[in-house]
């Protein structure tokens, strides 16, 4: 992929606005967005409906019975790619009020759980296998470890009947679908397709064990992987948000996140002690660093339990050959592998991605940076120099970003032992080109050539030693320009790349799993494999990679000053903790209507700022003055402290946010969430905050108490 040549964005045709004015114009934006909906619930409004029409659930009983039919298609049906409405993402400049209030009556996308009107694709070939037990869920029908377990959960849809199981045609099986990548996203999917009674088979990618992959989660990642057991019955993928419910070997490498702290440096300087922040967020799940090589072989080990093939011996794929209906997977140990559908989340080199047509299929995106990484063992606990303070934890208890203009470190530390001289850390530089450009061809002697101008930081890597080697990219950031193929749909890391920082990696894995899911089911249940099925899928990929670029985008100026990185990582911990909450009460609402053709339904929508879940329209509104704000900053428009304090302004005045936080007062840099204030907030939400706002921070309307968690 050709670097990309970063160029100041040329500011808005006419004269600039004058900050008083633009200020009014955030305050009115994110006002406007709070009366957008009524303080008190409506009655007998009508949803909007689904493109598409509705359809049976993804999991049902009748969902089940559809996925054993026999389907066939002559190869002359087949739908080859053609004109389709191009995919979308939401306007990054937007901050009106009428997009927040159009929320309501804005068609939902097509979803996961109904097939898409309109004429069929292609139709998978069906053929027979009998159910197999874990353990023997492999191509060649060779032992393989079992999973976890498979328990199905009070309220997740009983296991459906197999589909007709694979044909085989000279001498290799065919499966209906192929999952390229077997790592953290690829097994999550294998096993959801497989518990829903769909034939897939997962192969590992060339890069699954060397490309460098996200390790830590928010509160909001762990309520999608809850939303992940529990909407597709598959139980275990609660434990990768729950860590103390995952097996003691993964325990072992991982770790407990108690905290995530932001600590601001410059050159030459030791950290000044009023410029550290910390939110130590007591979460009812138990926040996690990701070991990624234990947890990745858990999960695979999980799908194959559930059904999963898995040819023998893992070897990696070589070349894909063939069209839609008949893919052959070449592996490196010359068997292959067949199947109808396939799924590329492989890597940026994914061979699918040249199937897409004679343009680039990868774009550079509008945060451009260089990014260094490794495992590192030796590295001194910061909290020896740095001191938290007096509202502070130790920093080794969580995750730490070094701050510092034009760039970040994040470091993860891992294990039980996080402040001895064997702890392993995991360390991963993003630096703007601009201002720190490549100095070395090595990444490791790149990486001590920063660190020296940081004193605090210096000390802290001084008896530092690799594990895992150093590996730099430049750039490291790319999104595709398009994703659905004939036959074929790249996803994950064959679509994106985005920084490690803020949890983003995992997330957005996690959030692709969810929606691939909902549409390759569907897709089983209605035999429409066609490329407009999966437009919409690639849409909403689309939107969130174009969320992740505007928030790291945000991220980067702010590092510019403390003042302006002290306002933005409130409104980050805000929106994710409100993502988190609005996403459980989707959940919650979904599962306690049993029966309902249309539960998922309220999931389905695109609602801006990377949200696709019912949330208060304010919370929007918050993020998009933030973006707008920090391109006026990079833009030389306004400066940086000013920026800064209307974000403040903004967050004491929104009716939505609880004032116990203080997220409005710069000077309150520790953030404990302790009982006594939970039981304030609840008090607040029920007298206080807006209707929307207190249904996701109280039980509210939840039917099934078991269905709270």
């Amino acid at each position: 992929m050709p670097k990309e040549e970063r160029t100041e964005r040329p500011s808005p045709a006419g004269p600039a606005r004058p900050p008083d004015q633009s200020w009014a114009e955030g305050a009115e934006a994110v006002g406007a967005a709070e009366s957008a909906l009524p303080y008190e619930p409506t009655t007998g409004a009508e949803p909007a409906n689904r493109v598409g029409g509705s359809g049976p659930v993804a999991g049902t009983t009748a969902t089940a019975a559809a996925r054993t039919r026999t389907v066939t298609t002559p190869p002359a049906a087949r739908s080859k790619t053609g004109t389709a409405p191009p995919a979308t993402s939401p306007d990054s400049a937007s901050t009106t009020a009428a997009r927040d209030s159009a929320d309501a009556t804005t068609p939902a996308r097509t979803g996961g759980d109904a097939p898409a009107s309109g004429p069929s694709g292609w139709t998978a070939q069906a053929s027979t296998r009998a159910p197999q037990p874990a353990g023997t869920s492999t191509s060649t029908g060779a032992p393989q470890p079992a999973g976890a377990g498979t328990p199905a959960s009070a309220d997740a849809p009983a296991r459906p009947a197999p589909r007709p199981g694979p044909a085989r045609t000279g001498g290799r099986t065919r499966h209906t679908v192929a999952v390229l990548g077997a790592h953290l996203g690829g097994g999550m999917l294998a096993a959801i397709l497989a518990r829903s009674g769909i034939d897939v088979v997962l192969v590992d990618s060339p890069h699954d064990a060397t490309t460098p992959a996200g390790e830590t989660t928010v509160p909001y990642t762990a309520e999608v992987f809850e939303l992940l057991a529990r909407r597709y019955g598959v139980p275990e993928l609660s434990a990768l948000g729950h860590f103390g419910q995952l097996p003691a070997e993964v325990r072992r490498t991982s770790g407990v996140k108690s905290s995530i702290g932001f600590v601001y440096a410059r050159p030459g300087a030791p950290v000044r002690p009023h410029q550290v922040v910390q939110f130590n967020v007591p979460s009812e799940h138990g926040e996690s660093h990701l070991y990624r090589p234990d947890v990745e072989a858990w999960v695979h080990r999980l799908a194959a339990g559930h059904g999963a093939k898995v040819p023998q011996g893992r070897p990696v794929f070589t070349e894909v050959r063939g069209e839609a209906g008949d893919f052959t997977i070449e592996l490196a140990d010359g068997s292959e592998v067949g199947a109808a559908f396939v799924v590329d989340m492989s890597g940026p080199d994914a061979p699918m991605l040249r199937r897409l047509g004679p343009d680039p299929a990868l774009r550079p995106l509008r945060h451009s940076s260089r990014v260094l990484t490794a495992h590192l063992r030796g590295v001194r606990p910061l909290e020896r120099r740095v001191d938290p303070g007096e509202g502070g934890t130790p920093w080794t208890g969580g995750t730490t970003q070094v701050v510092f203009p034009g760039g970040w470190i994040q470091l993860v530390p891992f294990g039980d032992d996080r402040t001895g001289e064997t702890a392993l850390t995991s360390v991963a530089v993003s630096l703007d080109a601009k201002l720190w450009p490549q100095r070395s061809a090595s990444a490791e002697e790149d990486f001590q050539q920063l660190i020296r101008q940081f004193p605090d930081l210096q000390w802290q890597f001084a008896q530092a030693t690799a594990v895992r080697p150093w590996t730099g990219s430049e750039p490291w950031q790319y999104g595709a320009n398009t994703a659905a193929g004939d036959g074929f749909v790249v996803l994950d890391r064959s679509a994106v790349r985005c920084d490690f920082t803020l949890s983003r990696d995992v997330t957005l894995t996690a959030e692709l799993v969810h929606e691939a899911a909902a549409h390759l089911i569907a897709a089983a249940d209605s035999g429409d494999w066609s490329v407009e099925r999966f437009r919409p899928l690639e849409s909403f990929q689309a939107a969130l990679i174009e969320h992740g670029d505007r928030l790291l985008r945000t991220a980067l100026t702010a590092t510019t000053d403390f003042r302006l990185w002290n306002a933005f990582c409130r409104v980050w911990l805000l929106h994710s903790m409100f993502a988190a909450l609005s996403l459980k009460r989707a959940r919650n609402d979904a599962l306690a209507a049993p029966g309902r053709a249309d539960r998922w339904r309220e999931l389905e929508r695109y609602r801006g700022a990377g949200l696709w879940f019912p949330v208060y329209p304010g919370f929007v509104a918050l993020f998009d003055d933030m973006d707008r704000l920090a391109r006026q900053v990079a833009d030389n428009r306004l400066a940086p402290g000013a920026a800064a304090e209307r974000i403040f302004g903004q967050l004491r005045r929104a009716s939505f946010v609880p004032p116990l936080f203080a997220f409005g007062d710069p000077t309150d840099r520790y953030y404990n969430f302790t009982p006594l204030k939970r039981v304030k907030v609840l008090l607040w939400a029920k007298r206080r905050a807006p209707h929307m706002v207190q249904r996701v921070l109280t039980r509210g309307a939840t039917v099934l108490p078991d269905v709270e968690r």
